[in-house]
């Protein structure tokens, strides 16, 4: 089948300039800054740092998706995957309590931030109604480093 004349054939479009020449300074930059980076980032990432524990809620369970997190600021970003309300409330080694979440509502999300200064064993729970009694309780270990 021959081309209409007049319509453009492959020869008449635009062609791509660049290529290969055209990434070389793209390529020189990038590596220019992976050799600057770590040069800029903090000497000391120390135990304190911040760490995210992402954990589910759904009736009746509480799920952390890390078990073990290093000791200082800690976000629970907390999901409720569930039909009823939950909360988080964490108490420490010493059964004190450290923090707690407002009534996080059905599909919603959370992010509680704490500092967990001590090592040991904290447990998170749900403190509604009787969802604790009915197994809303999971542990996480806070380690010195």
């Amino acid at each position: 089948m021959k081309p209409r004349r007049g319509a453009p054939g492959p020869r008449d479009l635009p062609r791509r300039r660049g290529g290969a020449r055209g990434r070389r300074p793209l390529a020189a930059g990038l590596l220019a800054l992976a050799l600057v980076a770590p040069a800029a980032a903090p000497t000391h990432a120390g135990p304190l740092g911040d760490t995210a524990v992402g954990v589910g809620e759904r009736e009746y369970t509480l799920t952390p998706y890390r078990r073990t997190t290093p000791r200082g600021i800690v976000r629970f970003n907390v999901t409720n995957f569930g039909e009823d309300g939950h909360d988080l409330t964490v108490i420490g080694p010493d059964g004190r309590q450290v923090a707690q979440s407002p009534e996080i509502k059905a599909g919603a999300r959370y992010a509680l931030r704490v500092k967990l200064k001590r090592p040991g064993v904290y447990r998170l729970v749900c403190t509604i109604a009787d969802h604790s009694a009915r197994g809303m309780q999971a542990k996480v270990r806070v380690t010195s480093r």
